[in-house]
């Protein structure tokens, strides 16, 4: 819409723990806000700029610093509109895209950069995906995980080949990038499922991989490549506020 912004201050700032929010599982910032009714062209969220405000713990439980490039100026930006109805009620989600968005660049160790990367989601015009892999999958054509879970690797649009994440210090991405990925775990049936939620209606490619992706790095580009896919994608469709299963 025209005009100014509108804008909702967290005393105190609020914080969240991104990792955790996975599978559906999700934590609300705005709960019964009220806005005018329009058009909106974008969301901005500003980050608390203090030392240490955002971190990462890696696997050995030490704590890094996480930089935000601009986060307390510009802020992470949702260039995305969306409507909101006169009388009506309105329900979006944020989802942070973190296998594309933390990177560790060069001489920046033992910090981390947030690139993020951001959808913002109207709910009631997305769906989930859900599914297992068994074990005869992670046998070929690749040997088995190991101690190393299988990543679920989705594209926007069918019969697409699967390609690893990379996300370039400098210029654009490559054409093919999943738009979201999901690490499975061992069910109660110790077999590994995934499960994505908030996926926009749609077709999509699916396909796991069991190799480390550095976003940093195009693995694809290396021979032979350091990330290989299973040889089975499959091409499935999602549909509003309903579940689709896409097992391996």
């Amino acid at each position: 819409m025209n005009g100014n912004p509108v804008d909702f201050a967290f005393t105190p700032a609020k914080g969240f723990d991104l990792l955790g929010l996975s599978g559906g599982t999700t934590a609300t910032f705005l709960n019964g806000a009220t806005i005018p009714a329009g058009q909106y062209e974008w969301v901005r969220l500003m980050v608390d700029p203090a030392a240490g405000s955002s971190y990462i713990i890696d696997a050995q439980g030490s704590q890094h610093n996480l930089i935000i490039p601009s986060g307390a100026e510009s802020g992470l930006k949702l260039i995305q509109g969306f409507t909101m109805p006169a009388g009506g009620v309105a329900n979006f989600t944020v989802d942070f895209v973190l296998s594309k968005s933390i990177i560790a660049p060069p001489g920046q160790a033992p910090d981390y950069m947030l690139k993020p990367v951001l959808r913002l989601v109207d709910n009631a015009q997305v769906g989930t995906l859900t599914g297992t892999i068994q074990t005869a999958a992670l046998g070929a054509p690749q040997t088995q995980c190991g101690t190393r879970a299988p990543v679920v690797y989705v594209y926007t649009g069918a019969a697409i080949t699967p390609d690893d994440i990379y996300v370039p210090a400098s210029g654009p991405a490559p054409a093919i990038q999943p738009l979201v990925t999901a690490t499975a775990t061992l069910n109660s049936s110790s077999i590994y499922a995934y499960t994505i939620a908030f996926m926009p209606a749609g077709t999509y490619t699916v396909a796991f991989s069991c190799d480390a992706d550095d976003p940093a790095v195009d693995e694809s580009m290396q021979v032979p490549s350091a990330i290989q896919f299973t040889t089975y994608p499959q091409a499935v469709s999602v549909m509003n506020n309903m579940t689709t299963t896409a097992d391996f």
